[in-house]
């Protein structure tokens, strides 16, 4: 767990820069931590059928080819499905091993001549009404997957780095959509740092607060948001299902 709150730490420094800079902040953090040469950080809506309707996407290192053509093949790719069901499970791509059955080919060879030779996706849930936002890394090189480190700091990070962008509120579960939008930044910082694991202390030095305040503001934060424990908390946040 040590590990992880140092992640989280990390990232919540970079979320308390300029709100128009945090997308590059966060790209860069994760870059310098999992190696990648390619991205998209996108927000859409759930569809009928399982399909994603994408509503924006930010496309980074790859051309917007890549997104514009995909309707030609999403029907068959089985990624978005599970994405569109389970956004928070991180998909860790092979493009050759995950794609090779027959009917998957063209999938496989829209990717291929895109240079997309590994992926990882992960998402959340942001709205009510099945809003989604979500990050996908990619890499060319067909012969280097992503590393079970990469994939575990991956599946831990992204959701944090999601609801830490401005553009986002957090999703409810139990109490009023407006409830749930009120944190103030600071909440917002607080309790993503309590419910990724740390205590009144670990917090409060993290944020250069002190924990009588740290305190204070989890009551609001619980308050407003319904909650009576961390583990309560971080299923709120995370937009889980208890």
């Amino acid at each position: 767990m040590h590990a992880q709150q140092e992640v989280l730490l990390e990232l919540l420094q970079a979320s308390r820069c300029a709100p128009h800079a945090y997308r590059d902040e966060a790209r860069a953090w994760l870059e310098r931590e999992i190696g990648f040469d390619g991205s998209v950080w996108g927000h859409g809506r759930r569809a009928a059928g399982g399909s994603i309707e994408i509503d924006g996407a930010e496309l980074r290192g790859r051309p917007t080819a890549l997104l514009e053509g995909f309707a030609e093949v999403a029907a068959l790719d089985p990624v978005s499905r599970r994405f569109g069901a389970t956004p928070r499970l991180l998909q860790n791509i092979q493009v050759s091993r995950d794609y090779r059955e027959h009917a998957l080919r063209p999938v496989e060879a829209y990717l291929c001549r895109h240079h997309v030779g590994q992926l990882m996706l992960c998402g959340v849930d942001c709205g009510p009404t099945g809003q989604l936002a979500w990050l996908t890394l990619y890499r060319e090189e067909k012969t280097r997957p992503f590393s079970e480190r990469e994939a575990g700091l991956a599946a831990f990070a992204l959701p944090f780095v999601l609801l830490a962008s401005p553009q986002l509120t957090i999703p409810g579960e139990g109490g009023s959509r407006e409830e749930s939008a009120c944190l103030t930044a600071r909440e917002h910082e607080v309790a993503q740092a309590y419910a990724g694991g740390g205590d009144y202390k670990s917090v409060a030095r993290a944020l250069a607060l002190s924990p009588a305040t740290v305190r204070s503001h989890l009551l609001s934060i619980f308050r407003k948001l319904s909650v009576h424990n961390k583990i309560e908390l971080r299923r709120r946040l995370l937009g889980e299902r208890s």
